[in-house]
């Protein structure tokens, strides 16, 4: 009996092993075939994606590549230089003018040839209390708020050259200051006291006394930005310095006639800008990119790259980006005497 178990035992093993081995069979092929599914994954894929920091060098099917390099180029910049010069101009160069003055200036405005200026002008004006003084109805800051000026001529002094000079040039340092106050962009010209005749010195009033103030006012030119001193007296001067006699009759003021070349001075002595062009070369790095060589469309691999290729199209290359002699157009002053020659200004300074 036991021997019979034994081989019924045996039967159902062998049977159950033939029914079951089907299914053991291919349970143990879809194990491989997901091992091999797994491994395949392993296997680097095709990138979308190409590297922003390096060059990209692919490979045609014909063997020749396409890289982007660096290449240097010369490039040529030319810079503006403006320099400003005294030079000749025409009397429109007044156009923009206002003339800030004493009897003088007066004399510019009744005898001269600069009639298209404004003036603020009067006997007797001096820098210590020009801010009081009305003329015409109006101060000297009612004047500068009332119009743009392009340059103010100041030419004041001569009736404090007997007070202290350098109280005198305070006074001028503040008249500076108002017009920068109100009219910012303008040029200031500041215009030497002329020299008074040998004759008419006193103690208070000589040629020495009008240098000094002169020179301090040229000095104050010099430290202000935008302003500039020009002096006249070469122009009336004798030989030892003083006003020509047969320039003036009362020893201060020239006369009427000679205001006009007094105008064709100023018209000579203008300010100009002139422009001198230069030429500079300069080395730039520019990225170019050569033409891939034709024969295929085959490309390697590229890996581990971060920014996404345009899968549409191809990926765009990446491309990197005088002789200083200007001439000075120069005027003739052909204005006219305003006068026939003998009058008299005999406005007191």
């Amino acid at each position: 009996m036991n021997k019979y178990k034994q081989c019924m035992y045996t039967v159902i093993l062998i049977l159950t092993c033939l029914v079951a081995s089907p299914f053991i069979y291919k349970q143990i092929w879809n194990s491989s075939s997901l091992k091999q599914a797994k491994a395949e994954k392993k296997t680097p894929a095709l990138s979308t994606t190409v590297s922003s920091t390096a060059p990209v060098v692919t490979t045609v099917s014909d063997g020749t590549t396409s890289a982007s390099k660096e290449t240097s180029a010369e490039t040529t910049v030319t810079t503006a230089q403006p320099e400003t010069v005294f030079g000749t101009s025409d009397p429109s160069y007044f156009d923009d003018v206002l003339f800030i003055g004493d009897s003088r200036t007066v004399g510019i405005k009744e005898y001269g040839t600069l009639k298209n200026a404004d003036y603020f002008c009067s006997v007797g004006l001096a820098s210590y209390k020009i801010n009081n003084e009305y003329i015409d109805g109006c101060t000297l800051k009612d004047k500068l708020s009332s119009n743009q000026y392009g340059k103010i001529y100041i030419m004041l002094g001569i009736n404090e050259v007997a007070n202290d000079t350098e109280y005198t040039i305070a006074a001028f340092r503040t008249l500076v200051e108002t017009i920068r106050e109100y009219q910012p962009y303008a040029t200031i010209m500041l215009q030497a006291n002329l020299h008074v005749s040998s004759a008419a010195q006193t103690d208070s009033i000589t040629n020495a006394g009008i240098d000094e103030l002169n020179y301090k006012i040229y000095l104050l030119a010099e430290e202000t930005d935008n302003t500039y001193f020009i002096n006249i007296n070469d122009v009336f001067d004798d030989e030892n310095g003083a006003l020509t006699a047969d320039f003036t009759s009362d020893g201060i003021h020239v006369l009427g006639k000679y205001y006009q070349d007094w105008c064709t001075f100023l018209c000579n002595n203008t300010i100009i800008v002139k422009v001198h062009s230069t030429e500079t070369t300069e080395t730039v790095a520019e990225e170019e990119t050569e033409p891939e060589a034709e024969g295929g469309d085959d490309y390697d691999i590229v890996y581990d790259s971060e920014e996404p290729v345009n899968d549409g199209g191809d990926v765009p290359e990446d491309n990197g980006s005088s002789d200083g002699n200007d001439d000075i157009v120069y005027y003739d002053d052909n204005s006219s005497d305003n006068n026939n020659g003998n009058e008299r200004h005999d406005a007191t300074v």
